[in-house]
């Protein structure tokens, strides 16, 4: 007697069927296919048993075909998969499905998105209660009422400080070094900038930024200072033309009131200064907005800036009452008669200056000054794009949003007002090219997931772990579209991980993943966001160190105790591949191009620690031909310091001084030389700090020409023979406590440990690599060259070498 019986239940969003069917043959749909074991119809995979019971996982599909036997025929043996297909099971069981298009949509009206984020604080206060004292997203800082604002002073003259005596304009230098930039004429920020005339400085120690003459090294000199305010975090700086741009996040010192989403406590800040004339510095812009300053790009005369907004959840005078387990419900009758959907559009307040008597509003003390003031709000609600979630999408992802507002500033035309959008999102990495702004974001789960139907997503199965969503949004100028959306598996170390092919408008991404291995994977998108091309399993087991795309060319170091370096050809971008590989001790953490056919690396030399583990030892320098593709050769290495050493370049690209037309490279570096102590392998005998002047060519390799350091070490010796006094000056005898019920308990004053730089043969460079922080105000933190001048640069001063004579310091000035 034949018999069939279905059993069908839903895990997640996979249903699991079983069947009991005859053992003889399998017949699917009116399919006979024989003594088959496993079988697929495009819809549904099935394993029959011994037993007869069928196990299928169903999939998300339109329509199921024609039955199809997967069984690979063997010989002798054969291979036993029942554990492996147990696992793919278990796997299939525990997926789950993201049912949230994460495509940007839009409010239509005000009362759209009133309604839509009503529901959403709901649903994800629901996802996550309440608990007991921790907020996702974010603290809980609230402002109550306009923005408040430290607006400039009178005058420009009064946030300018020394320097007071006019400046005649001084020649200019013709090669001169900019900031290190992945994208060519896409501009980034940095501390320090140049015109080849004047060098402009951001001072984190007094908060000043600092503008000096330094092509001519006898006339170097301070000719102007900008006093930053303090609460001004981290500031960075543009120049383009005679336009200035310092730009950072600024925490207001508030008393902020409730009934508000997002923490208005947090601004970006942009002043535009117009340098044309230095003896008379003007403020053109000063523009503000709620959030803060993740990332900036500047083309031409146009920055773009990323600022980000925490959402809070929800303020206790909504909690309602306390649950068993600890957990409160939300007061929903009073949130919705409080919420107000306004309130969580971000603002931004603009002060231009301008010549035109009836836009001019701003009066200080009385007196009117030539500036507009404008206080509104970001966007209107219809114009916001948002990316939310529903309620068992966020039972299932760890998603916590945040305002993104993208602000676009000509800093040439005052007249124009600063144009924003705004986005439902959060900011991970970005990348620009000249037409396209690619945003990426973290999605995290403890769990694979699949997409849904229509969803667009490039993969069909997700593993658990850290995965990225990227919006595409089309620039030019200052207006911008949206493209659209999509998700890759793992996630991107760096900007440089991102590429955008320039001649096709393919968007080319390397991410890396550790489930359920570490590995790397390139993924080769089209205009459209669709992928057309993928490479995965790169560099199984290995950390994913730097990538460097160029041209058709893909650059990969990935490292466990070696450095493969991966050459990968990406002229079919529906087939890359790997076409070469080289391994070597150590990694590198950032590639340089040299020239079409070679490569500069900087990273780590490595070794074995006393544990058998690898460690990072010095500063490694490499330079690689890749003329042939399929066999990379390291043509020659260099090792600064030991254990203990680092460059900010490392993590840092920006920093990347290159001077090609002479081959040369300049770097900050922290340099440590081991004792060689078996006992305290962390011990170093010297300490220096500085740049390093590196050569670097096809011929002599890689060589060391010079040191410079801003350290002054005068008066150390005797500051080490002070300190060293409080080890070796006691009297001898014992110090005594007495005890309760009797007697006395006695300590020895002899100090149970001295430190090795206090020993007659330990080198005063131990004694400085112990104190070496005390001198961090003369860390050499960035350099420029202007034609033959090195100019070096701490917080402390500004200095002049002469490259051509074996870097002799010929000027400096002191900021203070």
């Amino acid at each position: 007697m034949k018999y069939l019986l279905m059993v069908s239940w839903l895990v997640g969003a996979v249903v699991f069927s079983f069947s009991e069917v005859q053992a003889a043959d399998v017949i699917v749909n009116g399919v006979n296919l024989g003594s088959c074991t496993s079988y697929s119809d495009g819809c549904n995979t099935c394993s029959i048993g011994d037993n007869g019971l069928a196990a299928c996982t169903q999939m998300y599909c339109f329509r199921a075909g024609t039955p199809k036997c997967l069984d690979v025929p063997t010989t002798g043996s054969g291979t036993d998969t029942q554990l492996t297909d147990l696992e793919k099971a278990k796997q299939d069981a525990t997926t789950k499905t993201l049912t949230t298009d994460f495509k940007l949509k839009t409010f239509n009206s005000c009362d759209n998105l009133e309604s839509v984020m009503k529901n959403f604080i709901k649903d994800y206060y629901n996802a996550h209660p309440y608990n007991g004292g921790y907020y996702r997203g974010g603290p809980e800082l609230m402002m109550n009422g306009s923005i408040g604002v430290a607006v400039p002073s009178a005058t420009s003259s009064d946030m300018v400080q020394g320097g007071v005596s006019k400046v005649s304009a001084p020649v200019s230098a013709t090669d001169i070094s900019n900031t290190n930039l992945q994208v060519a004429v896409v501009d980034e920020s940095e501390l320090i900038k140049t015109d080849g005339t004047y060098v402009y400085f951001y001072n984190n120690k007094d908060h000043s930024v600092y503008i000096a003459k330094a092509f001519s090294a006898t006339d170097l000199s301070i000719v102007r200072k900008i006093k930053v305010p303090t609460n001004f975090i981290d500031p960075k700086l543009f120049l383009s033309g005679k336009k200035l741009t310092i730009l950072s996040t600024k925490y207001n010192n508030t008393d902020y009131g409730y009934r508000y989403w997002f923490n208005r406590q947090v601004k970006t800040v942009i002043v535009v200064y117009d340098v044309s004339d230095v003896n008379h510095l003007q403020i053109d812009r000063y523009y503000e907005t709620d959030g803060n300053m993740s990332e900036s790009r500047m083309i031409g005369k146009y920055l773009y800036i990323l600022s980000n907004s925490n959402f809070s959840f929800p303020y206790n005078i909504y909690y309602g009452s306390m649950q068993e387990g600890g957990t409160q419900t939300l007061d929903e009758q009073k949130f919705d008669t409080d919420f107000i959907g306004s309130t969580i559009k971000p603002q931004k307040i603009e002060l231009r200056k301008t010549n035109i008597e009836s836009e001019q509003n701003f009066r200080l003390n009385g007196t009117l000054f030539p500036y507009n003031f404008s206080q509104k709000d970001n966007a209107i609600c219809s114009d916001i794009e948002y990316v939310l979630p529903d309620t068992e999408t966020m039972k299932q992802f760890d998603f916590t949003p945040s305002l993104v507002t993208l602000s676009i500033i000509d800093t040439e035309d005052v007249t124009k007002e600063t144009k924003t959008k705004v986005l439902f999102g959060d900011v991970n990495q970005i990348h620009m090219s000249l037409s396209n702004l690619y945003i990426t974001s973290h999605l995290s789960t403890s769990y694979g997931f699949r997409c849904g139907p229509m969803m667009g997503c490039i993969m069909p199965y997700y593993n658990q772990g850290q995965n990225t969503l990227i919006h595409k949004l089309a620039i030019k100028n200052d207006t911008t579209s949206y493209v659209g959306s999509t998700i890759v598996p793992g996630s991107p170390l760096n900007q440089y991980s991102m590429d955008e092919e320039s001649t096709t408008g393919n968007f080319r991404i390397v991410t890396s993943h550790n489930y359920p291995t570490q590995s790397s994977e390139l993924f080769v998108l089209d205009p459209k966001l669709q992928v057309l091309g993928k490479l995965e399993n790169i560099g199984s087991g290995e950390i994913f160190q730097s990538s460097r795309f160029i041209g058709n060319r893909l650059y990969l170091v990935t490292f466990k105790q070696i450095d493969p370096l991966f050459t990968i050809d990406l002229s079919d971008a529906k087939n890359p591949k790997i076409l070469g590989e080289l391994k070597i001790p150590g990694y590198s953490t950032y590639l340089h191009p040299y020239d079409a056919t070679h490569l500069i690396g900087i990273g780590y030399d490595t070794q074995t620690n006393q544990w058998g583990g690898t460690q990072n030892a010095g500063i490694k320098v490499d330079l690689y031909d890749v003329g042939d593709v399929a066999k990379p050769k390291q043509l020659s290495t260099l090792t600064l310091g030991d254990q203990g050493s680092s460059s900010e370049v490392l993590q840092n690209p920006r920093l990347f001084t290159w001077y090609a037309k002479k081959n040369l490279l300049f770097l900050p570096a922290t340099l440590m030389t081991s004792a060689q102590d078996v006992t305290n392998p962390y011990r170093s005998k010297d300490a220096w700090q500085g740049t390093v002047a590196l050569s670097i060519d096809l011929i002599n390799g890689i060589k060391e020409q010079s040191r410079i350091s801003h350290i002054d070490t005068t008066g150390l010796e005797a500051k080490r023979i002070e300190d060293c006094k409080q080890y070796s000056q006691n009297d001898g005898k014992p110090v005594c406590k007495q005890l309760i019920g009797g007697g006395e308990y006695c300590t020895s004053p002899i100090q149970s440990y001295v430190p090795p730089y206090c020993y007659t043969d330990s080198p005063i460079g131990e004694y400085l690599s112990n104190q070496l922080w005390n001198f961090s105000n003369d860390f050499v933190i960035r350099n420029l060259y202007l034609d033959n001048t090195l100019i070096t640069v701490s917080n402390n001063k500004i200095q002049a070498n002469d490259i051509g004579q074996n870097y002799e310091k010929i000027g400096s000035i002191e900021m203070k």
